[in-house]
């Protein structure tokens, strides 16, 4: 018996206050310095020792992939995971490790299609509950398809030119040449918080031939359409320098001149996308705002603020949707739509100075007086009329030619109201750079709410110089009409599908912005250009940053090199 081995039960430390050894009693010298997780009776034991990270993707598809019966799924571990004293830690990176594979060419090809096969049944989920890893279910009627369904609509939804939308590249409406002088740069965030109104300072005349406006075009629809006839007129938009009325003013206090276009554009920069550019010559004391002839601004933009603008060029030759193409379609059809729609008789005003020869301009100008001197309040009154202010500094007029695009008579005695009439055009809304625009041919009548919100949308910047433009001429309506193509691949015949009508001041409003604050932009701007030195400039909107950038160029910058464009050619026209 002596020969057998000895037991002896080991010192046992009992803890009559819960699991684990007792905080009173010291610990064995084999046991020190080792971390110990504690628990409470109520905790769950799920697994005796867990060796798999609780974040491990593979942990969460193994708990959903038992459905129901994964209940053990998320709940939380114990044991040496929790710790990472029991993680084992490679003193040294095993660089020299690589796994070859020796398998032959057939058995990887093998290999490849199975994988493939089986991704193609986890995303389609063609088996209905086969594919519910990845695929979301469809709720009632055919939702044994869910997976099939969901993976058809995703491959509808994003296509593979997706990735580059919201990543269009603009280009500069002029480049900057190496001689060009950076003045100033403006952010649109500094124009924010500019406030001013300016005042009707009386008119210099009205000039040219302004139509009637035919009643029949309220009563058209997509069901009585009326084609759009070329009736050839010629609208020019003649710059503020070559304008004879604008430059026989002779007034000390008119210090600016400019066009209701060119107005209208800085009034909306803050919305515009497109690059856009506004010649400024500074002679004297005296300031003009002029165009570039055949420039941006003599062409109405096409779905400008689009998330997926029209490109500006193609591989194609031909393209008709290009930008540049849908801009001169829009210029002609709003020409031939003016005309078209106030052809029932005409106001004959003082002589349209612009009929030289062979061209004759069929619009009607208005020249205005308005007032941007700076005043402060001297004595309050109870009405507005009554107030006493003063001029602050140099008193600035500025003289603006504005159009009258037609007339509606508003009874015998009283005086016709005062039209500014544009037209929205449709061209393809397959095409690249439609604006996931509504097809006005069949939602017009029925959506228009809709067809006028995407409009807004995608075209706001160009709505917002219109609206700017009535503004400027003190028009009583905006009229703006509807114009599709018959097909969507021919740009030569066009259809007049509708028109609404808005007052000028209320529609700036449902574009979201803020007549003040256009008026404040002006302000700012005309004040910064008063100060320039005696020279000639260029305000450019930068193609793809929200700044507008000032540059001095030299006195012969866009001349052109054999003679100067005629300011009332055809690329003047509007």
């Amino acid at each position: 018996m002596s020969d057998l081995p000895s037991f002896s039960l080991p010192e046992i430390f009992d803890n009559p206050k819960g699991w684990g050894p007792s905080s009173a009693q010291p610990p064995a010298a084999a046991f020190k310095d080792i971390p110990y997780v504690p628990y409470s009776k109520g905790d769950k034991v799920n697994r005796a020792a867990n060796w798999i990270s609780p974040q491990e993707q593979r942990d969460q598809r193994d708990g959903r992939s038992r459905g129901r019966h994964g209940r053990d799924f998320g709940q939380q571990t114990y044991g040496s995971n929790s710790s990472s004293a029991f993680v084992y830690q490679a003193d040294e990176d095993e660089a020299s490790f690589s796994l070859v594979d020796s398998r032959g060419a057939g058995a990887k090809q093998a290999g490849i299609k199975a994988v493939s096969r089986t991704d193609t049944r986890g995303r389609g989920g063609g088996g209905g509950g086969g594919g519910g890893g990845m695929g979301m279910q469809r709720l009632g009627r055919g939702g044994a398809r869910g997976g099939s369904s969901a993976g058809a609509a995703q491959r509808k939804r994003y296509r593979w030119r997706d990735a580059d939308r919201g990543q269009h590249h603009r280009y500069a409406s002029v480049k900057p040449a190496e001689d060009w002088e950076l003045v100033q740069d403006i952010e649109f965030s500094r124009m924010a918080g500019l406030s001013f109104m300016a005042r009707d300072a009386g008119d210099l005349g009205r000039y040219g031939r302004a139509g009637i406006y035919d009643h029949a075009y309220d009563r058209v629809s997509t069901k009585l359409e009326k084609p759009l006839r070329n009736s050839g007129a010629v609208r020019l938009n003649v710059t503020a320098s070559d304008d004879p009325v604008l430059q026989k003013v002779g007034d000390e206090r008119v210090r600016v001149f400019a066009t209701d276009t060119v107005l209208a554009t800085l009034m909306a920069a803050t919305v515009s996308s497109s690059a856009w550019d506004v010649v400024v010559n500074r002679v004297g004391d005296r300031l003009f705002l002029d165009k570039r002839d055949g420039g941006p601004l003599d062409f109405p933009s096409v779905n400008e603020n689009a998330a997926s603008p029209p490109a500006d060029t193609s591989d194609k030759e031909g393209s008709m949707n290009l930008a540049p193409m849908l801009a001169m379609e829009a210029r002609d059809i709003n020409r031939n739509y003016i005309r078209q729609v106030t052809a029932k008789g005409a106001v004959e005003y003082q002589p349209n100075l612009f009929n030289a020869g062979e061209d004759t301009d069929d619009s009607a100008y208005r020249y205005r007086l308005l007032d941007f001197s700076a005043r402060r309040l001297v004595s309050e009154s109870d009405s507005d009329s009554d107030a006493e202010e003063e001029v602050i500094g140099d008193s600035c007029l500025v003289a603006v030619r504005t159009e009258i695009s037609g007339l509606l008579p508003s009874g015998a005695a009283a005086e016709p109201k005062q039209l500014f009439i544009r037209a929205l055009t449709q061209h393809d809304i397959a095409a690249a750079g439609a604006g996931d625009a509504l097809d006005w041919r069949q939602k017009l009548d029925s959506q228009r709410g809709a067809v006028i919100a995407t409009e807004m949308k995608n075209n706001s910047s160009k709505l917002a110089r219109w609206a700017f433009q009535a503004l400027l001429a003190d028009a009583d309506q905006l009229r703006i009409g509807f114009v599709s193509r018959v097909s969507p691949r021919d740009r030569t015949r066009h259809g007049v599908l509708g028109h609404q009508t808005y007052n000028p001041s209320d529609f700036v409003a449902q574009l979201g912005l803020n007549e003040f604050n256009a008026w404040g932009i002006l302000k700012a701007i005309i004040d910064m250009c008063l100060k320039l030195d005696e020279g000639k400039y260029v305000i450019m909107r930068d193609p793809n940053k929200p700044l507008i950038l000032l540059y001095k160029v030299p006195p012969s910058t866009f001349d052109d090199d054999d003679d100067k464009t005629d300011a009332m050619s055809v690329a003047g026209e509007v």
